[in-house]
């Protein structure tokens, strides 16, 4: 048993309370600490206060004390100034893999440690171990492919791995539900979480005009060969790939495979038109001790539910990498997170800039 004391991030989820029980049953000395991050209304925040409540009493249940940490104003500036920004410049944002650098990890680690804190603990579905060459903490995939968070948090600097514990990352989802059960913590049949966090089940666009007090700008909605087939509300809240809710009905189905943020325009086209072999990835962050020579191979990850891809990542700076893949990937998306695998380590990341063909 450890004297460490360790705070955990409770969402009133079922996995961040499996790894606080973990941890107590192990003898730490445990904290538990929820975060407000949003709200917009009355009726809607995040968490909800029916989180905030459900962290609280699984805290009383496995008697550790639980502290609500309000970062409202940090995560708008953080995360939601970029999330809007992002899609109102036609990209698609990654607002998960923000929030871990910079708020989860970053400030939420510093609040931790000045409640003497030598460890922040997250139920994310990722595992750290360390290199035996370098005794230095990595970043890897979590056990149940189904459930890896990992790419959510290949932009967490190497150095803070060491004050960070996922105690469920080498467990399956159903095994953590089986667990919540064993410690008879109310929460086992919980509920997943699909929307972004901050705007639920509404439309990304309304929230976009709501936050930012606009309206978006009108626009056309071309094909493949440039005519005229509908008219979109505002490019913002538009994916490449997205199929559903695009508003055109031209007798088969159709996606979207470009989105021209000068023109104000969105292409779409036939589902082969999705799939592309390179693209230019930004602001390369490399989690090795050394950057990788002008060519190196890994798999690459494109989005969450994408599984990684054989590929080639060609340096062309300091900052940027050309990333080719053995076969082509479908709807490489601008301003998604392009996450690199060797095997089972998460060795770095980049932006997805532009599609390259």
């Amino acid at each position: 048993m450890s004297n460490h004391k360790i705070a955990v991030a409770m969402s009133g989820g079922v996995d961040s309370s499996v790894a606080a029980a973990l941890l107590k049953n192990k003898g730490y000395d445990i904290i538990g600490l929820t975060v407000k991050f949003y709200k917009r209304r009355e009726n809607f925040s995040f968490p909800s206060w029916a989180d905030i409540k459900s962290a609280e009493k699984v805290c009383k249940i496995l008697h550790i004390p639980h502290i609500l940490i309000d970062l409202k104003d940090k995560f708008n500036k953080n995360v939601i100034d970029y999330f809007v920004s992002e899609y109102l410049s036609a990209r698609t944002p990654n607002p998960c893999a923000i929030c871990n650098q910079k708020i989860k990890f970053g400030i939420l680690l510093k609040e931790a440690e000045k409640m003497g804190c030598a460890l922040l603990a997250t139920g994310h579905y990722a595992v750290i171990f360390l290199d035996k060459k370098t005794g230095k903490a990595k970043l890897g995939r979590g056990k149940d492919p189904g459930k890896d968070q990992s790419y959510f948090l290949a932009r967490v600097p190497s150095q803070k791995l060491d004050k960070i514990l996922f105690p469920v990352g080498t467990f399956s989802k159903v095994k953590i539900r089986k667990l919540a059960k064993k410690f008879d913590l109310p929460v086992y049949n919980s509920k997943e979480s699909q929307e972004v966090c901050f705007i639920g089940n509404g439309k990304i666009s309304e929230f976009i005009e709501q936050y930012k007090n606009i309206e978006l700008d009108k626009g056309y909605i071309k094909n493949f060969a440039g005519a005229i087939v509908g008219r979109h509300n505002g490019i913002a809240g538009f994916t490449i790939g997205q199929r559903k809710g695009v508003g055109v009905a031209v007798g088969k189905p159709v996606f979207i495979y470009r989105i021209d943020h000068n023109a104000n325009e969105i292409y779409v086209g036939e589902e082969k038109h999705l799939y592309k072999k390179r693209f230019l990835g930004t602001n390369l962050f490399w989690l090795q001790d050394k950057k990788p020579v002008p060519s190196v191979k890994v798999e690459t990850r494109i989005r969450y539910a994408h599984s990684p891809a054989a590929s080639k990542i060609i340096l062309k700076d300091h900052n940027r990498v050309e990333v080719k893949f053995k076969k082509s990937q479908r709807a490489i998306t601008p301003g998604q997170l392009a996450v690199f695998y060797q095997k089972k380590l998460v060795v770095g990341s980049a932006w997805i800039e532009s599609v390259l063909d």
